[in-house]
């Protein structure tokens, strides 16, 4: 064989390799996907009716017993905060709002719940997720957007928060920005960024690419490209 013919060779194994990748990483994404389907279905439908049942047969025997027990009550609240908590699990594992409403419906409501816990500013322009989307596509840019939005709670401290989306060339790009403290973009990444790597390998798998401006007391912003197509 010439030396064209070992060139071409080389080339299309190495398409078919990459070609490969794609269709495993995809494949992972969907078994990760299924998983956290089940799981949220059983922590509803089987432990949140359990607690349920619990809480409700606590309030009879609270209102049907002549001494108010307070360890009957507190018995009962502490169930309820635990089916929050079931149900808050739950929700987050698989938003029944990604499969119903679709994309957009679902990273706004993530916004909007972030920006109302936090009492701050929310800034969104998310028309551009509308647009179709490969399923792997739009699961791993609700994941990065929720992974991020977790994020800001927990450690920027923001007054404003902006969540925009929009569409260039043949991708999308999610751009998630925040007032807050910022952190050094150079530095080993702390116990509060350690997310960061899991967004920047979780677009790989599916072709997309991570970005992130921020300085210490700068705020942070975030950008998450990912085809349109599969």
């Amino acid at each position: 064989m010439g030396r064209e013919g070992l060139m071409w060779v080389g080339m299309t194994t190495g398409k078919d390799d990459k070609a490969l990748r794609r269709r495993l990483a995809r494949r992972l994404i969907a078994v990760q996907e299924e998983q956290r389907l089940r799981l949220s279905r059983e922590l509803h439908d089987d432990l949140g009716q359990m607690l349920a049942s619990i809480a409700l047969e606590l309030h009879i025997v609270r209102a049907d017993s002549h001494e108010m027990d307070p360890r009957l009550a507190r018995a009962a609240m502490l169930v309820d905060r635990l089916s929050a908590r079931v149900h808050d699990a739950a929700w987050s594992l698989r938003p029944a709002d990604l499969d119903r409403l679709g994309l957009r419906a679902s990273v706004e409501d993530l916004a909007s719940v972030l920006c109302g816990q936090l009492g701050i500013q929310c800034e969104m322009d998310l028309e551009a997720l509308s647009s179709p989307l490969p399923t792997e596509v739009a699961l791993t840019l609700y994941r990065i957007a929720q992974e991020a939005l977790t994020n800001i709670g927990k450690h920027a401290a923001p007054s404003r928060v902006s969540v925009t989306a929009h569409i260039q060339d043949d991708r999308m790009r999610l751009t998630i920005e925040d007032d807050g403290r910022g952190f050094d973009g150079g530095a080993e990444p702390g116990p509060g960024h350690l997310g960061l790597a899991g967004m920047r390998e979780r677009l790989a798998l599916v072709g997309g690419k991570l970005s992130v401006e921020t300085a210490n007391g700068k705020g942070t912003t975030l950008y998450a490209d990912a085809p349109l197509a599969g």
